[in-house]
């Protein structure tokens, strides 16, 4: 099973992905990835999404048919 982490940075810029790696037997080293902050959140956020799509197996492919597209481009709707 693949466990990933995820927290925010120090003050609130930006967020920390972090996993352990078995490096021989039952000897783990944890794996940091910083998401630093662009100052934009749209794109902060959809850095984080596909860093963690990436750790879970989803990779793009230029000639497939179903590559993650992360936009925020539609207008939201009341639900319930």
């Amino acid at each position: 099973m693949r466990d990933l982490e995820i927290k925010e940075g120090d003050g609130g810029s930006g967020f920390v992905l972090m996993y352990g790696v078995e490096m021989r037997d039952d000897v783990w080293e944890t794996v940091y990835i910083p998401i630093e902050d662009s100052g934009d959140e749209h794109d902060l956020f959809r850095r984080l999404l596909e860093r963690v799509a990436e750790h879970f197996g989803y990779e793009y492919n230029k000639y497939g048919f179903e590559n993650l597209n992360i936009k925020f481009d539609k207008p939201g709707h009341k639900v319930g």
